[in-house]
């Protein structure tokens, strides 16, 4: 076994737990919904919205399961001692998190597949609409988790870093805040000089993910419609994300305590 499969095998170990209650409470989130639609004889009116808000609330799911990681390891202080590289240590992390929530979003693409399988008649979609919105959605949803996981390492980094200058320690939240800040601020501005948006919006894909829909008597009603996505400005993410990844390398190299 190589060490970086090792280090897959222990972080599968230490977070098997949360997954499995993330899954019990899944499960929980759609049976209720579903039995309050049999018991008041409504189908189709709330279980729809069930499945897509835990859908959305995934996009949070990847983040959180690599922070309980790191706060786990924390705890041991294994960062100042383990052989591997930062890269490996985070790498592991990433991956394990990115299979548990492909996981989920495959059950919850399973359970809305078999609601559309019971309900076709009164859902009114094309299955190729169906189809390239699910892969759209599912794909932009593990993407962004995957983003907002860089900047989770990084921000978990900068927090555990600056704990090494006592004139800062007890203000390390503010610090975070204001990169916070500070980024969104920047972004903004840049994305308001229009020479910049030319650039960034001269070459889009069409991609079927803006959805509209209206619950009739006869039942769902769902339009997907094609938007442009910016080749160009998801480039600029990747490049976000991998210098987040980095940065959060480099700092964690310095062995910082945790």
């Amino acid at each position: 076994m190589s060490a970086f499969q090792g280090l897959l095998k222990k972080d599968f170990g230490i977070s098997k737990f949360w997954f499995l209650l993330w899954i019990i409470f899944l499960a929980v989130f759609l049976i209720i919904p579903l039995a309050i639609e049999i018991y008041f004889h409504m189908p189709l009116t709330v279980i729809p919205v069930a499945v897509i808000l835990l859908l959305g609330f995934h996009i949070f799911f990847l983040p959180a399961m690599l922070l309980s990681m790191l706060r786990l390891e924390g705890k041991t202080q294994l960062w100042l001692y383990n052989q591997q590289s930062s890269k490996a240590l985070f790498l592991s992390k990433i991956t394990v998190s990115l299979v548990y929530q492909l996981i989920t979003q495959v059950f919850l693409t399973g359970v809305g597949l078999m609601i559309y399988q019971y309900y076709k008649n009164q859902i009114h979609i094309k299955a190729a609409d169906l189809f390239n919105g699910i892969t759209v959605v599912n794909a932009g949803i593990a993407l962004l988790g995957l983003y907002l996981s860089c900047w989770a390492m990084f921000y978990w980094t900068i927090y555990h870093s600056l704990g090494k200058f006592p004139g800062v320690k007890n203000w390390r939240w503010l610090v975070i805040v204001l990169l916070f800040i500070a980024y969104n601020m920047l972004s903004t501005f840049l994305a308001r000089i229009e020479f910049l948006k030319e650039v960034v919006n001269k070459w889009n894909i069409p991609v079927f993910m803006n959805a509209n829909g209206k619950f009739r008597q006869g039942g769902w009603e769902i339009y997907l419609k094609a938007v442009d996505l910016p080749v160009l400005e998801f480039v600029l993410y990747v490049i976000v994300a991998l210098s987040l990844f980095l940065i959060s390398c480099w700092l964690l190299d310095r062995k910082v305590e945790v």
